[in-house]
């Protein structure tokens, strides 16, 4: 039987790079500027940040890529694995048969973070249906946060067909109403040719024209409307509905901040599974952006975020991680990504109710909650007529004997800023528009009570 023994450069301590057969080079987990792929690519910064008997995931600054030693050229192999004991050459093992019924390998290699271990886990034959419901929903939600609706509605019938309920995802939860149409997939505009009147502008709604001057006393139809009296443009209906060109009519929206974590979640599910000794702690994946905030957490020991960012860590701590993510995105005035991190502790942890932002959040008390304050407009400086015709909507002639419409107000007679209300709704600035602010000092207290546990745990271990 062929055993290989694993090259001790690999440890930590190191040298970054080191030259083992030919012009191959090991890397290790010490960062190196460049690294050369088999296939010639080159990858900046990278680093080893986990090892199994698989491959390697190693990190670098456009993300992270998973070294598979069964894909290697055989000179990679030696350097990586050692020479086998009897001399010969280094043996493959046998990957096991692709197996593809949904058609899903296309789109599973566009998912990111998904290594390549990963992936063939997916697509073997025999799959548990747990992992059969993965591929799935895995494809689903790749398909929806690439817009490649065709595909998406297909990955919706195999789930329906196949009867599975896969309640992980929350199928109910990954769209959300369009805010554009409000639900309703089609919108509702006044048509510009009659002013919403429905009437035909020629010979407003009479369906006859005036005689010409000269022309006699008789009335001929109008030919704008034909004698009907309804504008043409709206058919005499006044407004229009078009099709909601954001939603194309489905009157909802794919929630992509809702899809892109559960997509994560299950990305760091199935490379665990497909990994020897990979966990699927939260800041391994590269793409939740929980990793880039623990390296700014205030006070926490660079042994400690060190740590946590290694292979070492089980997740023992994400939910403080996670606590701490939100806070410091709230100290940031982010609130988008503390919702983001608040939504992604609820889908991690849906039983513990360790967190709740409401108790950080409070109304503001500027707005009254709005969101807005009202002012008097200065343009009319509040009586909401228009500034050029002093409300009347027509102004004398340049000749000054004719009176004609206002082309400042269009005859309204209202001012164009305020539409004649003669107030303002303006963004408050304590709140800026949210109509909500935070305890800046209890989530700072939080925060650092937060980060010494994160110090204390890895001290303990």
């Amino acid at each position: 039987m062929v055993r290989y023994g694993f090259l001790a450069v690999i440890m930590m301590g190191l040298a970054a790079a080191t030259a083992l057969a030919g012009d191959v080079v090991v890397l290790t987990e010490t960062p190196v500027a460049e690294f050369a792929l088999p296939d010639g690519s080159v990858l900046k910064n990278a680093y080893v940040w986990r090892r199994s008997s698989q491959g390697l995931m190693i990190m670098h600054d456009g993300g992270n890529y998973f070294l598979n030693f069964q894909l290697l050229p055989d000179d990679w192999k030696v350097a990586y694995l050692g020479e086998p004991e009897d001399g010969g050459s280094p043996a493959e093992p046998e990957l096991p048969p692709m197996h593809d019924p949904y058609e899903a390998g296309s789109i599973l290699e566009k998912v990111p973070d998904l290594t390549v271990a990963g992936r063939r886990h997916l697509l073997c034959k025999d799959l548990p249906e747990e992992l059969d419901q993965d591929v799935l929903a895995l494809s689903l939600l790749q398909s929806l946060l690439t817009n490649d609706r065709d595909e998406a509605k297909r990955f919706f019938l195999i789930i329906e067909e196949r009867q599975y309920e896969i309640g992980a995802v929350g199928l109910d939860q990954l769209f959300v109403p369009c805010g554009n149409c409000g639900g309703d997939g089609q919108l509702v505009k006044i048509c510009k040719t009659c002013g919403g009147s429905g009437k035909c502008p020629k010979c407003e709604g009479e369906g006859t024209r005036k005689p010409m001057q000269g022309k006699g006393s008789t009335r001929d139809y109008c030919i704008t409307c034909r004698g009907s009296g309804d504008c043409r443009s709206c058919k005499g209906e006044g407004e229009f509905t078009p099709t909601c060109p954001k939603c194309k009519g489905a009157g909802k929206l794919v929630d992509r901040q809702y899809c892109g974590i559960m997509r994560d979640r299950l990305v760091r599910k199935v490379n665990a599974s497909a990994l020897d000794g990979m966990v699927a702690a939260v800041a391994s994946s590269s793409t939740s952006g929980v990793g880039k905030v623990q390296e700014n957490l205030p006070d926490l020991k660079p042994e400690a975020l060190a740590f946590y960012l290694s292979e070492a860590y089980t997740g023992g701590m994400d939910t403080n991680i996670l606590v701490a993510c939100v806070l410091h995105s709230l100290l940031e005035d982010d609130f988008k990504e503390a919702e983001r991190f608040d939504l992604m502790l609820r889908v991690e942890f849906p039983e513990d109710k360790v967190f709740d932002a409401k108790n950080y959040i409070k109304p503001c008390g500027e707005c009254n909650k709005q969101g807005w304050i009202e002012k008097d407009c200065r343009k009319c400086a509040g009586s909401g007529e228009c500034d050029r015709c002093e409300g009347s909507g027509q102004r004398v002639s340049l000749d000054g004997r004719t009176k004609e419409h206002c082309t400042t107000c269009h005859g309204t007679g209202n001012c164009q800023s305020c539409g004649g209300d003669g107030k303002l709704k303006l963004q408050c600035q304590t709140c800026k528009g949210r109509g909500r602010i935070f305890e800046r000092q209890r989530a700072e207290i939080k925060l650092g009570l937060l980060v010494d546990e994160l110090n204390e745990y890895h001290a303990a271990q």
